[in-house]
């Protein structure tokens, strides 16, 4: 008699992954109001979304690649020309070329 209940308790304890576990019910069914704060959401400034998205795009500033560039690093006109003169200042940008691109310098876009 005691062999079959010793069954249904090594099939329960092998369907579970990590073991035997029982939840947590200090908070009360449903969910308690306390909920545990979460750590702050990283925000990145105007200078690394724009870099990131220029290196996204292939590294270059363009008639074709400034819309996506812009919309990727959520930065207006105003904020695109205070980063690019920023990174220009810098050495990060090259002069524009014949058509008008400006290719950007950075770790994932070595200068060619």
């Amino acid at each position: 008699m005691m062999r079959f209940a010793l069954i249904p308790a090594v099939l329960a304890l092998a369907a579970c992954e990590n073991g035997l576990s029982f939840p947590d019910l200090r908070g009360g069914l449903g969910g308690g109001a306390d909920t545990v704060a979460s750590d702050p959401t990283l925000q990145l400034t105007d200078r690394e979304r724009v870099v990131s998205a220029v290196e996204a795009n292939g590294c270059v500033i363009s008639a074709q690649t400034i819309g996506p560039i812009m919309a990727q690093a959520s930065v207006n006109r105003d904020q695109l020309l205070s980063v690019s003169q920023q990174l220009e200042a810098e050495g990060a940008l090259a002069a524009p070329s014949d058509d008008g691109s400006v290719t950007l310098t950075s770790l994932n876009c070595p200068s060619l």
